[in-house]
């Protein structure tokens, strides 16, 4: 299996002029980038990496990280991907001491001077050395196995046990060649990305990246003023962004009565995609076709929709409690609902498979090239993986079902399975943020502060579903990653103060 740093020395060969990244008003060219790769790689080899060792990645969205990316690619190294929360918790209580080296911004590298679970790394690297040099060097690039990793993910994952995703070099080669297929890429796109894992199929494919101009640490914080800016002097044709940075975007043009007409797709995931959010993006982007697109670390992707192709009884359906249509299941083998289960699966016969039929809600349960069969030592398989006659599923953790035309719908987590009813409300109200999810033996309704839709309309509105309480918060808390999840625990937190 050839590494797949190889790719940017085919791009480079290819179309070594063209812009490959922009970040702020700073851009390199596919043959700058390799030159940067090529520097950073003898610099990382000198200071002592070496092939197949763990290098903990601590740096932003950025060119940086591409470079850094590649560069340890290169040498045949495996870069290690963690949250800040398994940085301060998790590193030490998994005694993660096959990690030696960190490459970092300067704010990690100083962290890491006085972090008690970062101390013990040997090598530490800014990536302020990443320069640019007046010559250049040939990027000599490893050999990897067929099982090598490409990426380590650490995750301390839905049950709170920690386990780490190894993806390989062809697990992340094929991911790329579906989301090719999926993504219809143009030579002239100039896409606007928050999401990294789809910057690099960016980079894979040869099209130009402009990384947002985003609050990283909390893209629902980002300033909107400076993407709509953006978007318009980069002549930015396409976006792949989190739900939450594009509401930011969509309320400040509406706010402003502003239109963006250049942008002509638009593919957004890694949370729920509410119908008020895509009436807002058509509003906004009134020339751009809009995808959404399901999936999860373990399983990327699961599922498309296109949203022209849904129909007015698609519409019905979700007012009336059907959930969120994913779309046309793509890239997995087999995608299949079975009997939510409490407990590990194991290994069962096809007999015992719970298939559930059409219309039926389940857990969502996939197979395939791009589906993860297993984590690092073990560690999280028997919650999260199960056998049926040598074929390994995944668990995804989502509830949903699949309709009579083979479309996937989405239900919410295993444990909070109630997109449904939000779904129905963001059909037929404008409402902000939401989150129901049961508290005390209580179903509750939570909104932002929200007073322009009554607590008779909201109830009008979800005859499928009671509602015990509908309570009122300032914010509610989401993931600091996409700005969309939900944080339920810090939800019941502030519910329960």
């Amino acid at each position: 299996m050839r590494n797949l740093a190889y790719q940017l020395i085919k791009n480079y060969e290819k179309m070594p002029d063209k812009i490959c990244l922009v970040e702020k008003n700073t851009q390199v060219t596919y043959v700058e980038l390799y030159n940067l790769v090529a520097n950073f790689k003898d610099n990382l080899k000198n200071k002592g990496i070496k092939k197949g060792d763990k290098v903990l990645v601590l740096v932003p969205m950025s060119i940086n990280l591409y470079v850094t990316l590649l560069s340890i690619w290169s040498l045949g190294a495996i870069p290690c991907f963690m949250d800040a929360g398994f940085i301060k918790n998790g590193l030490k209580k998994n005694e993660f001491d096959d990690i030696n080296s960190i490459v970092g911004t300067t704010k990690y590298i100083l962290y890491s001077q006085v972090n008690e679970n970062l101390k013990k790394l040997k090598i530490k690297i800014d990536v302020k050395q990443i320069k640019k040099t007046p010559f250049s060097r040939k990027l000599v690039v490893e050999e990897v196995e067929k099982d090598f990793p490409g990426i380590l993910t650490y995750t301390s994952g839905t049950t709170g046990v920690p386990k780490i995703a190894a993806r390989t070099h062809e697990f992340l080669e094929n991911q790329g060649n579906i989301l090719k297929q999926i993504a219809d890429y143009e030579e002239k796109d100039r896409e606007l990305s928050t999401i990294p894992i789809f910057t690099l199929s960016n980079i894979y494919v040869g099209i130009t990246t402009i990384i947002a101009n985003g609050n990283f640490t909390n893209l629902g914080k980002s300033n909107p003023r400076k993407l709509v800016k953006q978007i318009r002097d980069k002549s930015i044709n396409r976006i792949m962004a989190s739900p939450g940075l594009l509401q930011v975007i969509v309320n400040y043009c509406i706010d402003k009565d502003i239109k963006l007409e250049g942008v002509k797709k638009i593919y957004t995931g890694g949370g729920a995609v509410f119908l008020d959010l895509i009436k807002k993006l058509q509003q906004v982007f009134e020339n751009a076709t809009i995808r959404t697109i399901y999936g999860s670390t373990e399983a990327e992707p699961i599922a498309i929709l296109h949203i022209e192709d849904m129909t007015k009884q698609d519409i019905k359906d979700t007012e009336n409690g059907k959930g969120i249509l994913a779309g046309e299941i793509v890239g997995v083998t087999e995608c299949n609902i079975i009997k939510p289960q409490k407990e590990p699966i194991g290994t069962i016969t096809k007999d015992k498979f719970l298939n559930l039929q059409t219309n039926e809600v389940g857990e969502i349960v996939v197979t395939g090239t791009n589906v993860l069969k297993g984590y690092v030592g073990g560690i999280g398989d028997k919650e999260n993986k199960f056998t049926v006659q040598d074929t390994i599923y995944h668990r995804t953790g989502d509830m949903g079902q699949i309709d009579e035309k083979g479309r996937l719908w989405l239900r919410g987590r295993v444990k909070e399975p109630y997109f449904h009813i939000e779904a129905a409300l963001h059909a037929k109200f404008a409402i902000g943020k939401t989150a129901v999810f049961e508290n005390d033996s209580k179903l509750i309704l939570v909104l932002e502060n929200h007073e322009k839709t009554s607590i008779e309309e909201i109830k009008k509105a979800i005859p499928f579903e009671k509602i015990d309480e509908i309570k009122y918060v300032s914010k509610i808390p989401v993931d600091k990653r996409h700005s969309t999840k939900v944080d339920y625990n810090e939800l019941r937190k502030i519910l329960n103060k």
